[in-house]
């Protein structure tokens, strides 16, 4: 008996069943996640012609509320399903710029009507059956148990991949996710008022998150490129490193908002839940709280009532404050020092808004220690005193706050050289908010200016681990590496890093640091050369390192030259003192070098804090006059 009973498409390697909703590899059903093959059967469909985003939306998620994003993730799916089904097939979907996509494989249209080869044809290997009858009542039993292995399979697929709200806390704790990225919001709306908006809900739900010392939590300055960037949220997760990523959408609509959320797997492109949040402006607040615990709830079935208490934590409730606080932050962030004065305004104005948002005093902490950093004499000591001051007031505000605990420490590890009360400090913010990068960076610095290097390396660590893309925790990496005197390692990391970033003047420091202290002055000379011409370098690092290296090289007269211009740059700037003293003391010049030091001593010149553990004081160690500088320093011990 015969009829037309199957309609198939062929393409590559693979086998299409768009009635039955079946992509096939030879005998073998593939795994794809439902959306993705709804779009593979549109595509093929409409062969040889672009598909347009909005004819996508409009055909696959009519029934939905979604925006574009969710069209790049299913065609990255869909691509990746296809390509790692068949690694040697062609691509079979085209992007066409600003128009849609287009499949562009070539297809053979298939129609069965042997009702016997069409079925045994598409049975799994697994599955066996009786003897073929040309029975028709035993036919329409084989057809029944097809379907029903059909329906089992789509639903088995469907119930791992399709879009689910709340997805069950037990579920997904079973995953074991270690570390996430919360991904700013994809503005639907143009403008920089909404671009700050986005930035500072991501920063408001990491900060809420991470408190909470579940799992580990990208900061801000690490997901931030986010909003430009072109990845879609799983490849992006993937270059963070991260176990899970949350990202979503904000559209706004004169005074409402709209918030779309999704929480993905980015190991194996799960996703675990997806929710929509109303809002007005007014009411961001009310918004950040629904959504922080909402998707905390996600990820677990039971919520203690600390827990929910730093979650719906709030620093102001004033939604400009709020936004001025973030702008300052984003300043501040570009690490320019010629705009920290821009900074320093937007938090006075968030600080005026709200007289109470101890969060912005923290940014005026920052943004002072940060100006005392390319500062010298009586202005350093200025900016550090207003830093002092700033921390303290956050800490008055909310003594529950890590960032003030943080900024405090670090003024007193820098400048007032008080190790016991920088340790507190520390500790303390680790403590409120063990996800803080910033604390464990600055944590490990001191300890290692203590010669504590073994602490001093696992809480580097921890802070790679929060952040392990970010420039500052690579940089003090390195900087523990060398109080060990692990040059080899840091120099391996350091030609790594610069792979990825060949213009950074830190990366460029780091690979002469180390090269110079492996005795490859060659490669200090070539490096330091080119640094000491570029605007804005810091002068005394690259004299001082040539100094050296020419004196070694077997060129002395060079040498002589920068050392001269290393001391005349002395008398100006006194953050090249400590450099001076380093090149008196490798060049047996120790009466002159100790005079320097005491200077640098007397002007609480901030590099002193390496005293201790600096590689380049070697030959100074036994000297009583410098165990007396380490005495005064509380370093001795």
């Amino acid at each position: 008996m015969s009829g037309k009973i199957g309609h198939f498409y062929e393409f590559g390697s693979f086998r299409l069943d768009a009635e039955n909703n079946g992509l096939w590899l030879g005998e073998r059903l593939v795994s794809i996640a439902p959306k993705s093959l709804e779009l593979l059967i549109l595509l093929i469909r409409r062969h040889g012609n672009i598909v347009s985003r909005e004819e996508l939306l409009e055909t696959i998620w009519h029934d939905t509320f979604v925006e574009e994003a969710n069209i790049n993730y299913t065609v990255s799916q869909l691509r990746k399903t296809l390509s790692e089904n068949c690694p040697g097939d062609a691509p079979f979907v085209q992007t066409v710029p600003k128009q849609g996509y287009r499949f562009v494989a070539e297809i053979r249209e298939v129609f069965e009507t042997d009702r016997q080869a069409a079925n045994i044809a598409n049975i799994p290997a697994a599955v066996s059956l009786p003897a073929v009858s040309k029975s028709p009542v035993r036919w329409h039993f084989i057809a029944i148990i097809l379907v029903g292995v059909l329906f089992l399979t789509s639903f088995a697929y469907w119930w791992k991949f399709n879009d689910q709200k709340g997805f069950s806390g037990g579920s997904v704790s079973e995953r074991n996710i270690r570390t996430i990225a919360i991904l700013p919001l994809k503005m639907l709306n143009e403008g920089e008022k909404n671009k700050t908006l986005s930035l500072g809900m991501t920063d408001s739900l990491i900060s809420r998150l991470g408190s909470l010392n579940r799992f580990a939590v990208r900061p801000l300055t690490s997901v931030k490129e986010y909003i430009e960037s072109d990845l879609d949220p799983l490849k992006f997760g993937e270059k963070l490193k991260v176990d899970a990523v949350l990202e979503g959408t904000l559209q706004q609509t004169e005074n409402r908002l709209r918030v779309n959320v999704r929480l993905w797997d980015v190991r194996d492109g799960a996703q675990l839940w997806q929710d929509s949040f109303d809002s007005t402006e007014a009411d961001i607040f009310n918004l950040q709280d629904a959504i922080s615990t909402k998707v905390t709830q996600s990820l677990f079935s039971e919520l203690l009532e600390r827990d929910r208490e730093l979650l719906t934590k709030r620093d102001t409730d004033n939604p400009e404050a709020f936004r001025a606080y973030i702008r300052g932050r984003a300043i501040m962030d570009s690490k320019n020092p010629d705009t920290f004065e821009k900074a320093i305004d937007e938090f006075q104005k968030a600080a005026t808004l709200d007289p109470t948002f101890a969060l912005a005093y923290v940014g005026f902490a920052d943004a002072f220690t940060r100006l005392a950093f390319n500062s010298s004499g009586a202005q350093a000591d200025e900016f550090y005193a207003k830093s002092k001051a700033s921390a303290n007031k956050a800490l008055a505000l909310d003594p529950q706050l890590a960032e003030a605990y943080a900024a405090l420490g670090s003024v007193k590890r820098i400048y007032d050289w008080d190790w016991t009360g920088a340790e507190k400090n520390f500790k303390r913010a680790i403590e409120l908010n063990p996800n803080y990068a910033k604390a464990h960076l600055w944590y490990g610095l001191l300890l290692s200016s203590l010669a504590r290097h073994d602490e001093a390396l696992a809480e580097i660590k921890r802070a790679l681990e929060i952040d392990p893309l970010s420039p500052d925790m690579k940089a003090g990496h390195l900087t523990v590496l060398e109080g060990r005197r692990e040059y080899a390692e840091a120099l391996s990391i350091a030609q790594e890093n610069a792979k990825f970033n060949k213009e950074s003047g830190l990366g460029k420091r780091a690979l002469a640091t180390y090269s110079f202290h492996l005795g490859d002055y060659a490669q200090v000379i070539e490096v330091c050369e080119q640094e000491l011409s570029r605007k804005n370098s810091q002068k005394f690092v690259w004299l001082s390192l040539l100094a050296h290296a020419y004196r070694k090289n077997g060129q002395p007269e060079k040498a002589d030259e920068n050392l001269r211009q290393l001391e005349e740059l002395s008398q100006t700037d006194t953050k090249a003192l400590y450099s001076l003293a380093e090149n008196y003391t490798e060049r047996g010049r120790f009466d002159e070098a100790l005079a320097v030091l005491q200077k640098c001593f007397e002007l609480r010149e901030e590099r002193m804090i390496w005293l201790k553990v600096e590689p380049r004081f070697e030959d100074l160690r036994n000297d009583a006059r410098f165990q007396e500088l380490l005495r005064k320093m509380n370093l001795a011990n």
